[in-house]
């Protein structure tokens, strides 16, 4: 039986998730879900967000594939961008992958995408060892720093 989101009070979502959603959206970026919760839970919270419309691609973990640390989910995420955008001619490094868990990260490190890590689950000294970079809040995250990466314009980042 699915999880039933209806009780909570707080949807477990980045705060500042949809403002920075409409920021991308703006800029046309194409988003996509990487998650190891099964499909219907992930449209359910989509949904009661308002945000359902603006993902592309959801993988989700009742998808038979590894789940992270494994690299799958987001190569799967890469392909079915490809096949839906086809003139995007995705890679890994035009990709950015935003996560708040050291599996999450490492998933993302591994498929070859530069990741930021938002300090929700760990704290931000914790994350900032392992990702690309660190935010406190995704409200800190730039988006003009987010084009730079997706255009291939930066390799490395660190945490700032």
């Amino acid at each position: 039986m699915p999880w039933n989101w209806k009780p909570w009070k707080k949807l477990p979502i980045y705060p500042g998730l949809a403002d920075f959603i409409f920021n991308l959206r703006a800029a046309k970026v194409k988003l996509a879900v990487v998650s190891g919760a099964i499909r219907s839970e992930i449209e359910q919270v989509l949904q009661r967000a308002q945000l359902r419309e603006y993902f592309s691609v959801i993988v989700s973990g009742d998808e038979n594939i590894p789940g992270k640390p494994a690299p799958d989910g987001y190569l799967m995420a890469i392909e079915r961008l490809n096949q839906q955008y086809p003139d995007l001619q995705l890679t890994s490094w035009n990709c950015l992958a935003i996560e708040d868990t050291f599996s999450g990260i490492e998933a993302a490190k591994r498929a070859g995408i530069p990741v930021v890590g938002v300090a929700n689950s760990y704290p931000f000294h914790m994350l900032q060892r392992r990702a690309n970079w660190t935010v406190d809040y995704l409200s800190d995250l730039e988006l003009e720093r987010v084009q730079q990466v997706i255009s291939g314009n930066v390799v490395e980042q660190k945490a700032g």
